[in-house]
């Protein structure tokens, strides 16, 4: 699932417009020019029945988007938003956006000069056999 994410981000255009080929899974590189963008798994939740697992997982992905403005933060929460919303292919059955939400850069009492644009969404996806 995260292979699949990383390749509709790097598929697109308005996103790699801005970000790159920054686009990392757990934490950026020290060396990253920005704006960056960082995926994390939240949760997975895999899906049963009587006979044990289905293979169906709905696992929600935390996207981080960093820049040195608020706008250019902005436009690319956009791009990606509009790059995984409703995506459906292979085996992901569905690519939901769950919630939007700016926060800083750094943890409190820390002084940072980015900014940082959070999205959640939710996949559901196969798990390969």
């Amino acid at each position: 699932m995260e292979e699949t994410l990383m390749a509709l981000l790097l598929g697109a255009t308005a996103v790699t417009a801005l970000a790159g080929q920054r686009i990392r899974l757990g934490r950026a590189d020290q060396a990253d020019a920005r704006p960056y963008v960082v995926l994390q798994k939240a949760s997975s939740q895999p899906n049963y029945h009587m006979q044990g697992a289905s293979g169906y997982v709905a696992t929600r992905v935390q996207i981080d988007c960093y820049s040195d403005t608020f706008t250019q933060t902005t436009k690319l929460a956009r791009a990606i938003k509009a790059a995984l919303s409703g995506h459906s292919g292979g085996s992901i059955q569905g690519i939901f956006i769950e919630s939007e939400r700016d926060l800083p850069a750094a943890d409190a009492g820390s002084v940072s000069n980015l900014f940082r644009t959070s999205i959640d969404i939710t996949v559901h996806y196969g798990e390969p056999s």
